[in-house]
């Protein structure tokens, strides 16, 4: 059985990457993009040419948090152990790619000057503080409890950090966010999470 990941850690694909590491998984790592773009390997797993994607013994899949559900349920880990847990799992992992996503990292693009968006501060900071309600939520969610289903990092835990590990380069402060501070850290600094990062 092989497993093989497309993507740079430096993209989306890092998700995917933070579970085979917690997951303890065998893989073989493609970086996905050559000079010219989207390698031909990649297009071979996902004509779309987006990351990640991956191969899983001839099983192809592509999105990151489909992929990340698909492995912790194979392999058992870290994976929803009741029906209300796997809703919760996809109620979290929708929240962070609808509710987050597009503007943490319209965000960080701003603040940094990234992928061809000019420097824009201002705008960032704009961005930022119209992210207060979701993070509002997910603050009062995490008030009573150590990780998104409970007492345990979950999948449901790894696709949002992943998401919000966006937040720190884009000058996001969690400062009136305890809860989702102490949270992020937490999940953050998991030795399977630096490991993804490179």
């Amino acid at each position: 059985m092989s497993l093989t990941i497309y993507g740079p850690p430096q993209s989306r694909s890092m998700r995917a990457l933070w579970i085979a590491h917690e997951l303890g998984l065998e893989f073989e790592h493609h970086p996905g993009f050559g000079e010219d773009g989207a390698s031909a390997a990649l297009l071979a797993v996902n004509p779309m040419g987006q990351v990640p994607a991956i191969d899983d013994d001839g099983f192809l899949l592509t999105e990151s948090m489909a992929i990340n559900i698909y492995l912790a349920k194979k392999h058992a880990l870290l994976a929803p152990k009741s029906l209300e847990e796997e809703a919760q799992t996809l109620r979290w992992s929708f929240w962070a790619m609808t509710a987050v996503e597009g503007t943490l990292l319209d965000a960080l693009k701003k603040s940094r000057g990234l992928m061809g968006v000019t420097q824009d501060v201002a705008a960032a900071r704009a961005d930022i503080e119209s992210l207060d309600r979701p993070f509002r939520v997910l603050d009062a969610f995490l008030a009573d409890r150590d990780y998104l289903l409970g007492d345990e990092f979950s999948v449901a835990d790894l696709n949002v950090a992943s998401v919000l590990s966006w937040a720190a380069p884009a000058g996001v402060d969690f400062a009136d966010r305890p809860n989702v501070a102490a949270w992020l850290s937490r999940c953050l600094s998991r030795e399977a999470a630096v490991s993804a990062r490179g």
